[in-house]
C-alpha cells in the first residue's frame, strides 16, 4: 500500500510540475495579449483625438504602407 501511495504521489507531482509550467506560460501569453490590446486602443483614441486616419500597423503584405500613409496625410514620404 505504501508503494502505491507513493507512486501516486511521484506521478501527480511530476504533472502538478508541468501543469505549472503551462500555467505560467499560457499566462505570459494572456499578458502580452493584454499589453497589445492596451496600445491598439491608445493608438486608435490618439489618431481618433488627432482627427487623422488610424493607420494600419499589423498589415504585412504591403511592405510600402507607411510611405502610403505618409502621402495620404500630404507629407513626403521621404523624408518623414
Amino acid at each position: 500500500m505504501q508503494d502505491v501511495r507513493k507512486s501516486v504521489l511521484k506521478m501527480f507531482a511530476s504533472k502538478w510540475k508541468k501543469l505549472s509550467m503551462r500555467m505560467d506560460i499560457l499566462q505570459k501569453r494572456i499578458r502580452q495579449v493584454e499589453i497589445a490590446e492596451k496600445i491598439d486602443e491608445a493608438i486608435n483614441e490618439y489618431y481618433s483625438l488627432q482627427g487623422l486616419p488610424v493607420p494600419d500597423w499589423k498589415r504585412k503584405k504591403d511592405p510600402d504602407w507607411w510611405r502610403d500613409y505618409l502621402i495620404d496625410l500630404g507629407l513626403d514620404p521621404h523624408n518623414p
